[in-house]
């Protein structure tokens, strides 16, 4: 009996060693005013560097390089010997030319004091898609290849924020939503005689970078196979469906509740853990208000695709491609104005009086 003991406490002290080993190294700090987090795998050697940039953010909003490794794909990652890093920039705005700056800054930083980068993947969402298409046109050695998601594109304006050449010197995927298909699509049309052809990956949801993680741990897979020398169809269907989860949902005659699973800090948006087709079956429809109660408080709410479905400062929700539900205000903070953190209760209730 305490051979086994001993032989069981060995057991979970090695298991235990073993989980803490798998656990990211998270690194913060901050180059030239530009603050950033790295997390490494357990012995990073693969010399692998996965980037995301993310895009506009107002000025007065958290200046921090956000990164969730819970996130499913970012697990995906370090599992496959990936290492992340993410920067803030030196300021939030978009100035591609300073932003591309602080990139370098970060990859040479990785470079020469943590390994060596031998591979690096850009993953960019709106207006920094377009400033990933714009590395990989005019700054392809910085990459071996890019991600774009929801990206703005302008092919005639030079002065615009969003102009681009569509002459991609490395492998681009554009990654877009059912609504914005227009400026990628051109893109792609637009370069058949570039130095290495882009490829389209819509996604069929609607909204603006309404993406979810196994749609981004499927494009990175197909810009993975793109570096080995596979290269991908022209026009793939991106679309994926999350797995089914528990959601907590509790329903009443009058009401239908759940909770804040998460907020985003620089827009004030809340993830409700609701499943779309829970309030479908409730009775919601696109085109429906309705009633969301907080703290107490009512607001009228109307159920749509996308944030511009209502006029500035009004109030929206709508389907999330990760089957969740997004409240938010029209360029306003809609956690702040309920008063919203992680865990907290929200009601739908029914307003049938208007339409």
């Amino acid at each position: 009996m305490k051979s086994f003991s001993l032989f069981l406490i060995l057991f979970l002290l090695s298991s235990a060693a073993t989980l803490a080993q798998t656990d990211p190294e998270i690194l913060r700090g901050e180059l030239n005013g530009s603050p950033y987090t790295i997390a490494l795998p357990a012995a990073w050697q693969s010399g692998n560097l996965f980037f995301h940039v993310h895009g506009w953010r107002p000025a007065e909003a958290p200046h921090e390089a956000d990164l969730d490794t819970d996130d499913p794909f970012y697990r995906f990652l370090l599992e496959n010997g990936w290492a992340i890093a993410r920067t803030a920039f030196r300021e939030n705005g978009v100035n591609h030319d300073a932003h591309t700056a602080d990139i370098e800054i970060l990859k040479s930083w990785i470079h020469n004091e943590i390994s060596t980068v031998q591979r690096v993947i850009l993953e960019g969402e709106s207006t920094a898609a377009t400033l990933v298409l714009r590395i990989a046109e005019c700054n392809p050695d910085l990459a071996d290849g890019v991600i774009a998601k929801g990206a703005f594109v302008n092919l005639n304006d030079r002065e615009a924020d969003s102009f681009l050449e569509a002459t991609p010197g490395i492998p681009a995927i554009l990654m877009s939503n059912l609504t914005e298909l227009d400026g990628p699509v051109a893109y792609v049309a637009s370069a058949e005689n570039a130095p290495v052809r882009p490829v389209l990956r819509p996604l069929l949801n609607p909204g603006h970078v309404n993406v979810n993680w196994m749609e981004r741990r499927d494009a990175f897979l197909a810009m993975e196979k793109w570096l080995d020398g596979t290269l991908p169809g022209m026009i793939t269907d991106g679309t994926r469906t999350v797995p089914v989860r528990e959601t907590g949902t509790v329903q009443t005659e009058t009401r239908i509740s759940n909770r804040v699973i998460s907020i985003n800090p620089f827009f004030g948006n809340a993830f409700i853990g609701f499943h779309p087709d829970e309030l479908a079956a409730w009775g919601l429809q696109r085109g429906d208000f309705f009633l969301i109660e907080t703290h107490g408080e009512l607001r009228r709410v109307y159920y749509g695709l996308s944030y511009g479905d209502v006029p500035l400062g009004e109030w929206v929700a709508f389907p999330t491609a990760s089957d969740t539900i997004l409240l938010a205000r029209n360029h306003e903070s809609a956690a702040e104005t309920a008063r919203l953190n992680t865990g907290d209760e929200v009601s739908f209730l029914r307003l049938k009086t208007e339409k």
